[in-house]
């Protein structure tokens, strides 16, 4: 898939608008491809209608289609009637752990992690549990989860397939995990939105249905953001598995979590409906730019590593053993002008990494790269 660069430099979104014309952005994770054509007539017949009022049509789909969705591309349907509309998956997430958690409550995540999870568990006034996942592959150790949990100890925030490694969860990992769940009768918000950006030879392993000790106690979160490019759209679907969690949701005025626009609601169900074609073609290119780069930096031998992302566009790159070690993307930003996410965002441990975002096309990729290698070898 081709990107403009006209286009991209024209943008008012985030990526392309925070750094000067000489910076190429790699950063927040946005695709730079144009969107679906689905999406885009579904915005545009609104607006050819001048169809702004009070237009339910598409947020009434929103559960169904995003159902269907699931079961169509991951083998496990969520019942509609469990099911909840959300802004985004981060309201989702807040909404659910501030439910299920008092003040001074432990809530766990796994680092290197997504920040906002660690903001949003910090700004609720409950205590991070930072359990870090084994480097370099990045694998769940059920022993080290076990011994951080304490009796106060309430929520677990998950993430599957995993940001920013790109590491899907295998099933023994699954297994290990569900049986502390259950010793320990903890509630798990598993956010899923990177499910359908999964490379050849992996699949996605949705916890809710991969092992009975998660189903009643996971709130599966998904939304068409990060496979369709759709961020702004600010729309989110949550399977609230546990009863528990549903009965406690139902307490509340229909209008206190919000819905979608009419324009989010719009868009996410024109892509989970129609968009598949268009999806596939993303994915293949954003595979090969993965394969590249992950033969690039074998190649050099540079000292710079990165695990093969099973999932997600994202680079995980670790400057440990390289001169760049001390801040990379600080580095490269004033050195190479490309700006990646810093590593110590993700965790303590990580200041020597940093993500870089390659849902792109080839060319800027192939530039990235060698800005990368410019800097590590001058």
């Amino acid at each position: 898939m081709e990107t403009d660069q006209r286009r991209l430099r024209s943008l008012k979104g985030l990526k392309w608008s925070k750094y000067g014309s000489d910076v190429i952005p790699a950063w927040v994770a946005d695709m730079d491809f144009a969107p679906s054509p689905d999406v885009v007539s579904a915005v545009q017949e609104m607006v050819d209608l001048g169809d702004f009022g009070y237009r339910f049509h598409d947020a009434d789909q929103l559960i169904p289609a995003w159902c269907d969705w699931v079961g169509n591309s991951h083998g496990w349907r969520p019942p509609d009637d469990e099911c909840q509309v959300f802004t985004s998956s981060m309201q989702a997430l807040e909404a659910v752990m501030v439910l299920h958690s008092q003040p001074g409550d432990g809530v766990v995540l796994f680092s290197p992690i997504y920040m906002p999870f660690r903001t949003a568990i910090e700004q609720a006034g409950r205590r991070v549990i930072d359990v870090q996942l084994e480097a370099p592959n990045w694998v769940f150790d059920g022993e080290r989860f076990r011994d951080a949990l304490d009796p106060k100890t309430r929520v677990v925030l998950f993430c599957q397939p995993h940001n920013p490694t790109g590491h899907i969860y295998t099933q023994e990992e699954i297994d290990d995990f569900a049986e502390v769940v259950e010793e320990h009768d903890l509630l798990v918000v598993s956010d899923e939105i990177w499910a359908d950006l999964t490379f050849s030879g992996s699949r996605h392993l949705s916890l809710s249905s991969s092992n009975e000790k998660l189903r009643d106690r996971t709130v599966t979160v998904g939304s068409a953001s990060k496979a369709f490019n759709l961020a702004g759209a600010r729309c989110c679907v949550a399977h609230m598995g546990p009863a528990e969690v549903r009965s406690e949701l139902q307490k509340y005025p229909d209008h206190y979590f919000g819905i979608p626009s009419s324009f989010g609601s719009a868009v996410t169900v024109a892509a989970w409906t129609a968009g598949k074609p268009w999806l596939q073609k993303a994915k293949e290119q954003i595979e090969w730019n993965r394969d590249y780069i992950h033969r690039r930096i074998i190649e050099e031998s540079s000292g710079l590593t990165m695990r093969l992302p099973e999932a997600t566009y994202l680079a995980w790159m670790d400057f440990s053993d390289t001169a760049l070690s001390d801040n990379p993307s600080k580095e490269l930003l004033d050195r190479a002008r490309i700006a990646l996410e810093p590593g110590e965002k993700f965790g303590d441990q990580c200041g020597s990494f940093a993500r870089m975002n390659f849902a792109t096309s080839m060319d800027i990729v192939e530039t990235l790269v060698d800005r990368i290698f410019e800097t590590l070898n001058s």
